[in-house]
């Protein structure tokens, strides 16, 4: 009934490209099945907490925080180090990069998102993006120099301005960061500090748009008590090096520009089937595409009841990993695939100290130090490897106490 072979003398051999979330959530659930053999493909060797990639950006976490080696979290699966360009579906074979090719009898693609910029002229070339640690040593290192510079006069005082462009949680957050960020900097840069500042442009009519209008009301309210300039029903027109365009003919001006208005899957993925908004592929109920092939997590699209996509957010990768491993053995055994039924968690977001906003599926709705704290222990307890649980913690706490930026880790080199 299926492509998977359950009389083959070999083990079911089986290649999940990305080390995300969905990834790592299906490695673990066939890790120590009989005769499975797992492969996991990533161009980084560690798998990345992307949720608190924000903290990384605005030097409230060292890098190593939030990155896990991939070999010791899923210790029994074979880790290749690459980037997967293209599918031989008749072969079944992953094409890499380099050229290397590896033979599947199950492929899963947990591909994840790249940034969208909507076809936004100036978005490419001028804006920061935060998909990658390489992309948040980015912006701290021009959240933290534009400073320096300032102060140095190599640039006006208007460079103290940062632009955020997307009110989703990930912007949000980024915004709440940043004006933290500034006031801890006011210690060192008093001179100049009076001149920071942070704009946080969403073009619908609304903060979080995915949560309540209370609790838009409320990540609105705590973001202007932390001085951020809200702009709500404008789009982005254009973005220059030094100023973002709206919509409605207002100029922002910005020493840093950080674009987290949307997201896409690779494009490379595209060609394997039909594509919705995002290029996310269209699965069936089970997550399955064809030949041999899932999708899970970001990349792939599958509607719930009411026919809304399902989240792009880390519990549907997960959920959605485990399902497809249970799956694949199932195929392996000649059973019918089930349907994949996605458990909503709730969801939430934090906006700064003793901020944050979460709604959970009974109704509940948390604001203040009560969302706070349940956010912060939600993310230790998702985080992989105890050390890193560990050094959040008291890097949490050391910034609480101090109120101020964490320890300096080549932030403007």
């Amino acid at each position: 009934m299926s492509e998977i072979n359950k009389k083959s003398p070999q083990k079911l051999r089986v290649v999940i490209v990305g080390a995300g979330f969905g990834g790592i959530a299906c490695a673990r659930e066939l890790l120590g099945k009989p005769e499975v053999d797992v492969t996991i493909v990533d161009r980084h060797s560690y798998h990345l907490f992307s949720p608190l990639l924000y903290q990384v950006s605005t030097a409230g976490l060292p890098d190593d925080d939030i990155a896990y080696p991939v070999r010791a979290a899923v210790r029994g699966a074979h880790y290749q180090r690459g980037e997967a360009i293209d599918v031989d579906a008749t072969g079944k074979q992953l094409v890499l990069l380099d050229g290397k090719r590896l033979a599947y009898d199950a492929l899963v693609l947990a591909v994840g998102t790249e940034g969208n910029d909507f076809g936004i002229p100036g978005v490419a070339e001028n804006a920061l993006q935060m998909k990658s640690l390489a992309e948040a040593r980015e912006i701290r290192k021009a959240l933290l120099g534009t400073y320096e510079e300032v102060a140095a006069g190599h640039l006006t005082p208007e460079a103290l301005h940062t632009v955020v462009i997307g009110g989703g949680p990930t912007g949000v957050e980024l915004a709440g960061a940043v004006a933290e960020l500034q006031r801890g900097l006011a210690r060192e840069f008093s001179e100049i500090a009076k001149e920071a500042g942070v704009e946080l442009v969403e073009a619908g009519p609304r903060l979080l748009p995915s949560f309540s209008e209370k609790s838009s009301s409320t990540a609105l309210r705590d973001l202007k008590q932390l001085g951020v300039n809200v702009f709500t029903g404008v789009g982005v027109t254009k973005v220059g090096p030094q100023e973002v365009l709206l919509s409605d003919g207002r100029v922002l001006p910005a020493g840093v520009i950080i674009w987290a208005a949307g997201v896409a899957a690779p494009k490379v993925w595209s060609k394997l089937g039909e594509t919705a908004a995002g290029n996310r592929l269209m699965v069936d109920d089970t997550l399955y595409l064809k030949d041999g092939i899932w999708v899970i997590g970001d990349a792939s699209l599958l509607r719930d009841e009411a026919g809304r996509p399902l989240p792009q957010v880390a519990p549907v990768a997960m959920q959605g990993g485990r399902h497809v491993a249970k799956q694949i053995l199932r195929m392996r055994d000649g059973l019918e695939r089930e349907r994949f039924r996605y458990k909503d968690k709730g969801q939430m977001a934090t906006i700064g100290r003793r901020r944050a906003v979460v709604e959970l599926p009974n109704g509940l709705k948390l604001t203040g130090t009560p969302a706070w704290l349940a956010w912060l222990l939600l993310h230790v307890a998702y985080l992989a490897g105890g050390r890193n649980r560990l050094s959040v913690v008291a890097d949490w706490a050391w910034n609480y106490i101090a109120w101020g930026v964490g320890p300096p880790r080549t932030l403007t080199d």
